[in-house]
């Protein structure tokens, strides 16, 4: 049998392998978790809501080069964001509380996760609504959810409770019975509200009328420099300002009432005078003061009183 041939050698060798070398390694800074890196040894970040600035570890004063930098607008965008985030969320509890809202179990497991959210709902009194009832006894102090257990509280005995509901209300201080009690309590607990309730000024509607029944004239005369001035107050503490009065819209009973405050109209740059409060229904008819729900007489009254608060006060030997 014919043999095949010995195959000849190859006249190109074989090229070793060559490994392939690491890039040599540079210095690198470890970013710290919450600090964005801003050369030179700086590392900016937030805390407690404004900007900050740390130097090889170490708090330091923001240097005002890098307060113009483009990290420090960008962080101070979302400072800003985060306050309006903030307001929002305040905004939006109070006015489930302003208006005897309902809230779903739901929403608060939704919500509790945000910072902002949880902050304003911590340790706000609140009761379990349901079919229709609302349990006042039942309440407490909310401080969380858990999809098992319910809705978590400590009660009026101080003691961890949870309310299984799928329904809860945060009711207004002025609905709420012994409410001293209850403020006694968060005091004796350590508890501090996110929200303004339980230590909310609150006002009870006379029993009988006042001089004019339609209208409260005890923040009348509140003299301001400029109206621009008793405007921007109004608006800064969260009230609308309409027709020249400061405005307080609730709802109560299932309807819409406002409560309006005179605080004068024109040129911005005149002085002006508080007038009366008085209130309106949904077709912006006038309510008698007695006849006025008990939430919507306390909020109007609360907005005048602090409005007032403001005024310009005459020095002694003025009018001499």
């Amino acid at each position: 049998m014919a043999k095949k041939p010995a195959a000849k050698p190859s006249k190109k060798s074989a090229k070793p392998k060559l490994k392939a070398k690491s890039a040599p390694k540079t210095a690198s800074r470890k970013q710290t978790p919450g600090w964005v890196d801003a050369g030179k040894g700086y590392e900016l970040g937030i805390r407690d809501g404004k900007l900050a600035a740390r130097k090889d570890g170490a708090d330091v004063t923001v240097p005002k080069a890098l307060k113009d930098s483009a990290i420090a607008e960008r962080l101070s965008a979302a400072i800003d964001f985060l306050d309006d985030h903030a307001r929002t969320c305040l905004a939006t509890v109070e006015t489930w509380m302003l208006r005897s809202l309902p809230v779903p179990r739901k929403v608060l497991e939704s919500v509790m996760a945000d910072d902002s959210w949880a902050a304003v709902l911590r340790d706000a009194w609140v009761v379990p609504v349901g079919e229709g009832d609302i349990d006042r006894e039942a309440g407490g102090f909310f401080r969380g959810v858990d999809a098992a257990k319910g809705i978590g509280v400590v009660d009026r005995a101080g003691e961890t409770a949870w309310l299984d509901t799928e329904l809860v209300m945060i009711p207004h201080p002025v609905l709420l019975d012994e409410v001293d009690d209850l403020r006694g309590l968060a005091v004796e607990i350590g508890v501090t509200q996110g929200l303004s309730q339980l230590f909310r000024e609150t006002f009870v509607v006379p029993k009988t009328p006042p001089s004019d029944p339609m209208e409260i004239d005890a923040y009348a005369n509140g003299a301001f420099g400029m109206l621009s001035q008793a405007i921007g107050l109004a608006k800064r503490l969260g009230y609308r300002v309409a027709g020249g009065a400061a405005v307080c819209r609730v709802l109560e009973r299932g309807r819409f009432v406002e409560a309006r405050y005179d605080i004068g109209d024109g040129d911005p740059m005149w002085e002006t005078e508080t007038g009366a409060l008085g209130w309106v229904d949904d077709k912006q008819r006038s309510i008698a003061v007695v006849d006025v729900p008990p939430v919507a007489y306390s909020e109007g009254m609360r907005m005048a009183s602090m409005i007032f608060a403001k005024r310009k006060l005459e020095k002694d030997g003025d009018d001499e």
